[in-house]
């Protein structure tokens, strides 16, 4: 698979006269701000300008921490110009668990050694504390100062395997690890992705595709944002936070945009079921809508049924729903199903699955398939001692390509446990059957009780529609028992809009998986609303949690009142000041 450019300064050079194409910013009335492709190159040379003046060399390490907007592709695009090394990190969305944040924050800076930082005034009041003690650190950039400087950057030549930018896994330990894609590896994967995500007419590319995700994440970055550039077309942006907020948003900008294509992990489908009424869809038209990704996460057979079925009223086609499999270590997409294919839902004999590993066609587990390997992506299946493994049989998922990471930065141990002779062991189990990938869970959340193995997400969709648990707030965990082995723990969020007895609800917790699963809980604890720990993007930290719980230290979020973010702020202050006496 070669790609039609190498390095992303390639890709900018060829939109530098586009103005019918561009990226478009809806606002929180749902007003929205285009900016032609041109004019995206013109901001980011002149971005790029600017941090050249302030002393930036190539190589250089940029993290930037911004909301989803113009100033993001600035920020980001501009760094890659001139020839330094961006990373997207995510911003203090959850106020409650700040100093969580700021533990996590200086652990990635650190971990690539950022030189420069990029952020705009809101979350530059907060983040003092989050730069305590980096000491790579030099200077600190409002994102508005970046338009300050006129003329034309020095763009250094750049080696297409050089590093394009570094994307931190959102996998679920405590220490952050941050993928190497090199500018080879971003365009072999945008090239892939391209050659099966066919636009049928002219108007297709016009129009687009809408995202919501954060562009600090693989999904948003890499999925929108450059495939948006590589290809060319017009993407439509809005940020997390209204999505999460008025989902209704995302279905009303697909169909005010005509869009063809837009991706979701499979929690948005589940919600949008859930949180929109009918009457916010007056007048929308989702017939456009023809390629609904559905990836990033484990997914759910009932979420896609129930997704494809509310919204057919609006025009949604039954085979719109694309479900797909892909990881940051591997640029990003690795197997898609068909594009004109409803999603392929099998179920497989639970017990076989179970105690023999093997995929047989019976009753017991709904699996929804990811499709055929990408062109140019090897994807095999592998027991523990590396044998490839025949169809049917579940293992090990490990995958060989040029958009494949040559492995984390700064980290050679982490690197050396993944990578083997060129393949990447993705850490998910799987198999294949009648050619088509399915992934079972993740090797280390499995949980082995007497014999049996069974995957976390088995037990976490029996609690989904549980009254009195939040949905989707619940984690399913192995945890050994001195005398009696590894039993299964349950750690849920309660709903605080349903005032069910907590015993009414322990006890129904424990039928359904008792009579779902054939499994006794060992022991099952309420938490109160927001206290499992999320990953950058959102996903339940399941070690994490049974480590803080382990530990004592599973507590909730503090309230955040008026007078707390006032101090978090005195302090944010008092931590920038000390960073600035620093650098002089």
């Amino acid at each position: 698979m070669r790609p039609k450019t190498e390095t992303v300064g390639e890709i900018l050079a060829q939109l530098q006269d586009c103005t019918r194409l561009g990226a478009r910013f809806v606002s929180a009335s749902e007003q929205a701000d285009f900016y032609p492709y041109h004019e995206i190159v013109r901001r980011a040379k002149q971005s790029a300008a600017y941090l050249q003046s302030v002393g930036l060399k190539p190589g250089d390490r940029v993290a930037v921490i911004l909301p989803t907007g113009v100033e993001f592709f600035d920020a980001f695009l501009g760094t890659q110009l001139a020839g330094a090394v961006p990373t997207a990190l995510y911003p203090p969305f959850r106020l409650g668990k700040l100093d969580e944040y700021f533990t996590r924050l200086r652990r990635m800076l650190s971990r690539v050694e950022a030189r420069f930082l990029i952020t705009e005034k809101r979350i530059r009041r907060l983040i003092g504390e989050g730069v305590a003690g980096v000491g790579s650190l030099r200077a600190v950039i409002e994102a508005s100062e970046l338009s300050s400087r006129s003329g034309e950057p020095t763009c250094p030549a750049v080696d297409p395997d050089s590093p394009a930018f570094f994307q931190f896994s959102s996998g679920s330990t405590s220490d952050p690890k941050a993928v190497v894609i090199s500018h080879r590896n971003l365009a072999c994967n945008l090239a892939m992705m391209q050659q099966v995500l066919v636009q049928r007419d002219a108007s297709e590319v016009e129009n687009g595709g809408v995202c919501w995700l954060p562009l600090y994440h693989d999904m948003g970055l890499v999925g929108c944002l450059y495939l948006g550039l590589y290809y060319p077309a017009t993407m439509t942006y809005l940020g997390p936070d209204l999505f999460l907020g008025r989902p209704a948003m995302w279905l009303r900008a697909l169909s005010r945009y005509a869009a063809a294509i837009s991706p979701a992990p499979n929690f948005a489908y589940a919600y949008c079921v859930n949180k929109i009424r009918d009457e916010e869809l007056d007048g929308v038209d989702l017939s456009r809508w023809r390629i609904a990704l559905n990836g990033a996460e484990p997914i759910d057979p009932d979420s896609v049924r129930s997704f494809t079925e509310r919204f057919s009223r609006w025009g949604l086609s039954s085979e719109a729903i694309t479900p797909v499999y892909g990881l940051a270590e591997a640029g990003l997409g690795v197997s898609f199903t068909g594009l004109d294919d409803a999603p392929l839902i099998s179920e497989f004999d639970r017990d076989v699955l179970a105690t023999e590993a093997r995929a047989v066609r019976g009753q017991g587990r709904r699996l929804v398939s990811v499709g055929s390997p990408l062109p140019g992506i090897a994807v095999e299946i592998r027991s523990a001692d590396e044998r490839a493994l025949p169809e049917g049989e579940v293992g090990r998922v490990v995958i060989r390509g040029p958009s494949v990471t040559s492995g984390y930065f700064n980290d050679p141990e982490a690197t050396a446990r993944v990578m083997r002779d060129g393949w990447l062991d993705t850490g998910d189990l799987g198999f294949f059957s009648d050619g088509q990938l399915y992934i079972v869970g993740r090797v280390k959340d499995l949980i082995i009780i007497r014999g049996r193995n069974f995957a976390p997400q088995e037990v976490e969709e029996l609690l989904f529609t549980v009254p009195g648990l939040r949905a989707g707030c619940a984690v399913a965990l192995g945890g050994f028992v001195e005398g009696q082995g590894e039993q299964l723990i349950i750690l849920a969020e309660s709903d605080p809009r349903n005032p069910r007895n907590s015993e009414e609800v322990i006890a129904e917790v424990q039928s359904r998986v008792r009579s779902g699963l054939g499994l006794n809980s060992h022991h099952v604890e309420l938490l109160p609303p927001g206290t499992l720990p999320r990953t950058s993007s959102g996903k339940l930290r399941r070690s994490e949690a049974l480590r803080q719980f382990v530990a004592g230290e599973l507590v909730p979020p503090e309230k955040v009142t008026a007078l707390k973010l006032l101090l978090e702020m005195g302090k944010s202050r008092l931590a920038w000041s000390r960073f600035s006496s620093q650098q002089r």
